[in-house]
């Protein structure tokens, strides 16, 4: 019981804490990620388009066209915030499906008000963590050691990018995959 309390309010504080992207450009860890799968086709890099977070034609291919990300700390867990190059827009991790959170532009800084009421775990920020090699991983509080990133080919021709539950049957085929960031040069000095 004690635990499910204390895993609450921590999805709760980490929920409800309003990201920063406060922090000195000397702070910043610069990177391009990619989506790195058992096929060469499940390998994509990640960009921003219209508030959408994917795998687009143009730019999925080369990390020369890729989107540039960055990470700051987030100080309410000490985990890392994961913003989009252009310095102000908070990725995160939003329900799409049952047991599927799909990686997704929250826009500017975003707080509580964008969770709904009856959905308080369905969308989460500054919970990523980029283990030494680039591995990108999720330290939210969860103990679900069956979840994974995954990707999957949608209807407009995009990649997109989500962390499943690894256990909730999906409507739709998708390849599990790791999500690597690799460190890249700053988009401003």
């Amino acid at each position: 019981m004690k635990a499910s309390v204390i895993l609450s309010l921590l999805f709760a504080v980490v929920s409800v804490a309003s990201p920063t992207s406060n922090a000195n450009k000397e702070e910043l860890s610069w990177w391009t990620i990619t989506t790195k799968g058992k096929v060469d086709a499940q390998n994509h890099w990640l960009s921003l388009k219209d508030g959408k977070v994917g795998g687009f034609a143009g730019a999925r291919e080369t990390p020369d066209k890729a989107g540039k990300f960055f990470t700051a700390v987030y100080p309410p867990t000490g985990t890392s915030q994961l913003l989009s190059g252009n310095w102000d827009h908070q990725l995160g991790l939003k329900v799409s499906t049952k047991g599927v959170m799909q990686l997704v532009d929250l826009g500017r800084g975003p707080t509580s008000a964008i969770i709904p009421k009856d959905a308080p775990n369905s969308i989460e920020w500054g919970v990523f963590q980029v283990g030494p090699s680039g591995e990108i991983t999720v330290k939210d509080g969860a103990d679900i050691p069956s979840r994974q990133w995954i990707s999957w080919l949608d209807t407009d021709g995009v990649y997109y990018t989500g962390l499943w539950d690894g256990f909730t049957r999906q409507p739709r085929s998708f390849a599990n995959i790791t999500l690597v960031a690799t460190k890249t040069e700053p988009l401003f000095t």
